[in-house]
């Protein structure tokens, strides 16, 4: 065995309790919205009246001892000299700081804490956003997003793209794996590795593209790179603080190559422009923004992505993450064209790309063999068969 693989593995039990300490806490869950399908028909009645009001949103109950596991590890693995326990320690306590700020659902203190996790659009990137958004046209038409714009009627519901999901799970081997479908969630699909579940948001409508898309960025690379980490030490499955602009971006760049020639879906752009937006104004402030770009809903729902955790959102400030989608996927784009070669490697952790060199020096991809899992041109063309069967009507291509 490579000797730090055998260092790495003798933080398995540490790892397995950081995991065990973090499993109920889940910051998403903790800043989604109650009732988010009731604000959004109340915002979109009364934008039809001219009327532009901020939500004022409430959130669940949190029982402030749901933490006390974390602060322990905290506190165990910082007095360790092994340096895999010292990066243990350095992730509870970031991990801590962030579950800490959006549970106060303060602007101030969610801002600052994503912030500091994420970074924050630069001029660069926020140019970049606002010169893809005006490349397409002004109106996506009802919400219907990537797939009007393409030409694709949106033939795919939740229970379909539920039921595609399902088999795709099935035929990769994952069957410890669950699909539900969720009233109110805030992405139109997501992945949680802490109960195994690739979720749904009830009542959207997909496009062929849309669906096989979304299952190469959700299965494809947030799942497979959870499943390979599984095959190496523990810590590889950690999602080290700055991995979600790798992570993300990751996913964007494999799913953009199971596009069909399609561009950049314009969501990631209008997420830049609302975080951008979000910590100068207000709710109301995002969606003017977004608007001369999409349509009220949508604008609704991306402005629900960056403001949620507040409760008061006619502050400036937010959750600041969504940028990172297209920053992430212009960095892996950038460093994939130069070292393709990092592709396994990228796929073999949940690490983000500032630490590839010590999986390089671990020789990690070389430690899991030929059962890697990768979003390959197999992969996509078996999704795209699966979901070819749950589609109403003939096929149609973009």
């Amino acid at each position: 065995m490579n000797p730090e693989i055998d260092r790495m593995r003798r933080a398995d039990s540490a790892v397995a309790r950081y995991k065990a300490a973090t499993a109920g806490l889940s910051l998403l869950g903790l800043v989604l919205p109650d009732d988010l399908e009731g604000h959004r028909e109340r915002f979109l009645r009364a934008a039809e009246r001219g009327r532009w009001d901020n939500p004022r949103f409430t959130y669940r109950e949190i029982d402030d001892g749901t933490s006390q596991p974390l602060r322990r590890i905290c506190e165990e693995t910082a007095s360790h000299d092994d340096p895999w326990h010292r990066l243990i320690a350095d992730e509870a306590a970031r991990y801590l700081d962030r579950y800490r700020a959006c549970a106060s659902h303060d602007a101030a203190r969610i801002t600052e804490a994503t912030s500091r996790e994420n970074g924050t659009p630069d001029e660069g990137l926020l140019a970049d956003a606002l010169g893809l958004l005006r490349k397409g046209p002004a109106e996506e038409g009802q919400g219907q997003g990537q797939a009007a714009e393409q030409g694709q009627a949106p033939e795919l519901s939740a229970d379909d793209a539920a039921a595609a999901i399902a088999d795709v799970l099935a035929q990769e081997r994952l069957a410890d794996w669950t699909v539900r479908i969720r009233l109110g969630a805030a992405a139109r699909m997501s992945v949680s590795t802490a109960d195994r579940s690739v979720r749904i948001r009830a009542g959207i409508q997909l496009s062929e593209d849309e669906l096989v898309r979304l299952i190469v960025h959700e299965i494809g690379t947030h799942v497979f790179r959870w499943v390979n980490a599984l095959r190496g030490a523990q810590i590889l499955g950690l999602q080290l603080s700055g991995h979600t602009a790798t992570e993300e971006g990751f996913a964007v760049w494999n799913e953009q190559r199971a596009a069909d020639g399609n561009g950049l879906d314009r969501r990631f752009a209008l997420r830049v422009v609302a975080v951008d937006a979000a910590l100068q104004g207000s709710f109301t402030d995002v969606v003017r923004a977004l608007t001369p770009y999409t349509s009220v809903g949508t604008a609704f729902d991306v402005a629900v992505r960056v403001k949620r955790g507040l409760v008061d959102t006619s502050v400036p400030g937010g959750f600041v993450k969504d940028h990172v989608y297209l920053a992430g996927f212009r960095m892996l784009e950038k460093h994939l064209n130069l070292r393709p070669g990092d592709h396994d490697l990228l796929m073999s952790s949940k690490w983000p790309l500032h630490r590839l060199d010590l999986l390089r020096d671990a020789e990690i991809p070389a430690q899991l063999g030929e059962d890697l899992r990768r979003p390959d041109e197999a992969f996509v063309e078996r999704a795209r068969v699966l979901v070819r069967k749950r589609r109403r009507g003939p096929t149609r291509r973009g």
